[in-house]
């Protein structure tokens, strides 16, 4: 609606501001660096207000003069911290390119070599994989994860309930894997440790080392009993269309988005969408957090993993006996108990 709205001003409106309606859509955003591209979705729009844009589903400031344009993207880096990706460029012929600098980047950021980069976006259209998943078994095997991909944008577009929420949020206390309580779906998937697939006629079976998770993907066209209650992993189903493997999965327990403490609801879908490479061995999936209730705009993860058989799971041993054994000795115990009702 506010596109069509601009595009009918421009016509009455004859200027230099008529160019900078092509920028408004989504676009596939490309960074070229060392060791592997950053990839991302970015959405402009115009409002009575001027160009607002999210790159991942997530606010990111803009500025848009005649075909020159700036974003301001905030990262994290592989420790957690967090710093600017300042993205500048033109856009010509219906492709924007342009120069990435990393700023505000703290002596342990692990991004190195992105300074000065190379950028492009070209309008988002959805194509499937070159190399289709034309059966399931083409999934089986250990997959390890890659760098890169991901702009693991920081800021969300959080609803005023989850603002709210967050407000009152302590890591010390709330974040579930201090006291070895699985942190759910969203994290295994994100998170930097190996995987195993395994296929059955029915199902997929994926287990993760971070925590011994495990979920079952039923691909017979099933969908929940009736009576399954939710869990971490809730209750996911899968369908292979156009070359790829998509998950739809319900049923998970409240939970936290990052260790930032952004909040999953019980009401929120988990979408994932996994590709194979032209060879086969790399395996990367688009994952999308749907939550209304605490987010305006959906909010999109990457990652990329390569296939390595002979890489070894390990047990994941977690004591949460140190954790309430800290408490204890600090006097924080009835503290811990008040904050129940954050948990769930």
């Amino acid at each position: 609606m506010y596109r069509k709205l601009f595009i009918l001003f421009l016509m009455a409106t004859p200027g230099a501001f008529a160019a900078e309606v092509d920028f408004a859509g989504a676009w596939r955003l490309n960074v070229v660096i060392p060791a592997e591209p950053l990839v991302g979705l970015l959405e402009l729009e115009m409002t009575d207000s001027g160009w607002i844009a999210w790159v991942e589903g997530g606010p990111t400031p803009v500025t848009i003069s005649g075909q020159q344009i700036e974003l301001l993207i905030d990262s994290r880096d592989r420790q957690g911290y967090l710093f600017q990706r300042k993205l500048t460029g033109q856009l010509d012929n219906g492709k924007m390119t342009g120069v990435m600098t990393s700023i505000d980047v703290v002596e342990t950021a692990a991004e190195f070599g992105e300074d000065r980069s190379v950028w492009t976006a070209v309008p988002y259209v959805f194509s499937a994989t070159e190399f289709p998943i034309a059966e399931p078994r083409m999934l089986k095997g250990i997959w390890v994860p890659l760098r890169g991909v991901d702009f693991r944008k920081w800021s969300t577009a959080m609803t005023p309930a989850a603002i709210e929420w967050l407000s009152g949020y302590d890591a010390r206390m709330d974040e579930p894997q201090k006291r070895c309580v699985s942190p759910g779906l969203y994290s295994a998937v994100t998170w930097s440790f190996p995987f195993e697939i395994v296929v059955d006629d029915d199902k997929i079976v994926m287990l993760y080392e971070a925590f011994n998770l495990m979920r079952r993907v039923f691909t017979d066209g099933r969908d929940d009993p009736g009576f399954y209650p939710n869990s971490s992993m809730g209750y996911s189903t899968g369908t292979f269309e156009n070359g790829e493997l998509i998950i739809e999965t319900k049923l998970l327990t409240h939970t936290i988005r990052d260790f930032n403490g952004e909040p999953i609801s019980e009401n929120a879908t988990i979408s994932e969408r996994y590709r194979l490479s032209d060879d086969g061995n790399r395996l990367s999936v688009i994952l999308t957090l749907n939550d209304r209730e605490n987010y305006d705009r959906p909010s999109i993860r990457r990652r990329v993993w390569t296939r390595q058989n002979d890489v070894v799971i390990f047990p994941f041993e977690c004591d949460p006996d140190a954790f309430f054994r800290q408490l204890y000795n600090e006097g924080r115990m009835q503290e811990y108990i008040n904050r129940t009702p954050r948990r769930p």
